[in-house]
């Protein structure tokens, strides 16, 4: 049961890559190289997350992770962000709901100074416009109003 706990992490990454890289392949326009479509993200997200997944349980065959308890407290702070994320893009766009996700994850960490939390929402802020805005030219609201 032990080892079956310890791949469940591995399993359930593989599981949402797969869902999210089969639903861009069935149901998004994937674009071109030069243009890409609205599927080609969560495409190259999903099979990211494939890949990454795999590399954990291969890693978890050989050598087995030590299974601790969930923090509940890290748990909501993930949830937390992620649902911020998910409410505030529509109201705000994607640099302002970035940043608010950020700083609702990094919360939970202890020892982690305000300071040091509203520099890695800015610095992450910046390198999504920089990424996806800016680099990738995905036509995302940056900042609903501007």
């Amino acid at each position: 049961m032990r080892r079956l706990t310890s791949h469940l992490g591995p399993l359930i990454m593989l599981a949402a890559g797969l869902f999210f890289a089969l639903g861009a392949l069935t149901s998004l326009d994937l674009g071109s190289f030069r243009r890409m479509g609205p599927g080609a993200f969560p495409l190259l997200v999903g099979g990211l997350l494939c890949l990454l997944a795999l590399i954990g349980l291969m890693q978890n065959l050989r050598a087995p992770m030590a299974v601790d308890r969930a923090d509940p407290m890290a748990v909501l702070g993930v949830f937390g962000g992620v649902a911020a994320f998910a409410f505030f893009t529509p109201l705000t766009g994607v640099l302002p709901a970035t940043a608010v996700a950020v700083l609702i994850t990094g919360s939970v960490i202890d020892g982690f100074r305000w300071s040091h939390r509203i520099a890695l929402a800015v610095g992450v802020s910046a390198g999504v416009w920089l990424i996806f805005v800016q680099g990738l030219g995905i036509p995302f609201i940056a900042i609903r109003g501007l």
